[in-house]
């Protein structure tokens, strides 16, 4: 058997995928991945640990993901091995060895993620699963406005799903910033969130809101109010759809040298 682990990074394009999450009988980019990694090893491994778990059709820049494989390879192996036998919208970009064991997710430190909105009238056929197309200009300074006091330490039980069972909703984001022009172009927005951690849509649920002081139905103090204690989901804008979601990228560094979780 193997002495470590491997700690890869992918990349693909959520749209045929129902999360990253492996499911019976669903096609998941955990799925797809450990059947890759068990044509390569011989064996499927007991699970692929990701840092981050993306919902259906959500995508994915650099997404850690680590696994224990019984055949000894060196990284540049993995990453053109797992790449041959991986399908066309998933991809390893990196692979780099860790102590057996090792599970990204308690290594993280913060996520970035990006939700990007299309304000064209018109349909763009080349961004429909990489945009939130809403069909109307929006007040970019106000969203900016709406985007900053979600900065720091708050409640954020207002921007949580409805089956998100958790009960400490106090998280830490470090930065909201709405860049208007993004990619060149001045019909698409880009909202980067960056933060300690996250609670099941919540990024989705902050494009929602800030949609919505977009195009004036919310102000400054009415976000402001909602991760005031005690504020409920309802308080906030809708669910922005998945396919204008990237998970961009995961800081990793919390374990000191040696430790595996």
């Amino acid at each position: 058997m193997a002495g470590g682990a491997i700690l890869v990074t992918l990349t693909y394009d959520g749209t045929d995928f129902a999360g990253w999450q492996r499911q019976p009988g669903q096609r998941t980019v955990q799925g797809v991945l450990e059947d890759a990694i068990a044509a390569m090893d011989g064996a499927r491994p007991d699970k692929a640990r990701a840092a981050s778990r993306t919902d259906s059709g959500v995508h994915a820049e650099g997404q850690p993901v680590a696994f224990d494989p019984v055949r000894e390879i060196p990284p540049d192996g993995w990453v053109q091995g797992l790449n041959r036998h991986l399908p066309d919208d998933v991809a390893v970009r990196a692979a780099e060895p860790k102590p057996r064991g090792y599970d990204p997710r308690f290594d993280a430190t913060g996520k970035h993620y990006r939700y990007l909105i299309l304000t064209s009238d018109a349909r763009d056929p080349l961004l429909r699963n990489r945009t939130w197309h809403v069909g109307r200009r929006l007040d970019v300074a106000a969203m900016a406005r709406a985007g900053a006091v979600l900065e720091g330490e708050h409640d954020f039980a207002a921007f949580k799903a409805a089956n998100d069972e958790r009960e400490n909703t106090v998280r830490r984001l470090d930065r909201v910033e709405v860049v208007p022009g993004w990619g060149g172009r001045d019909d698409v927005i880009a909202i980067d969130v960056e933060g300690n951690a996250f609670l099941k849509n919540m990024v989705r649920i902050i494009a929602g809101t800030l949609y919505e002081a977009g195009r004036g139905r919310m102000d400054v103090e009415s976000v402001r109010a909602l991760v005031a204690l005690g504020a409920g989901r309802a308080s906030a804008g809708p669910t922005a759809p998945p396919e204008g979601l990237v998970l961009v990228s995961v800081s990793l560094g919390r374990l000191r040298p040696g430790e595996d979780r």
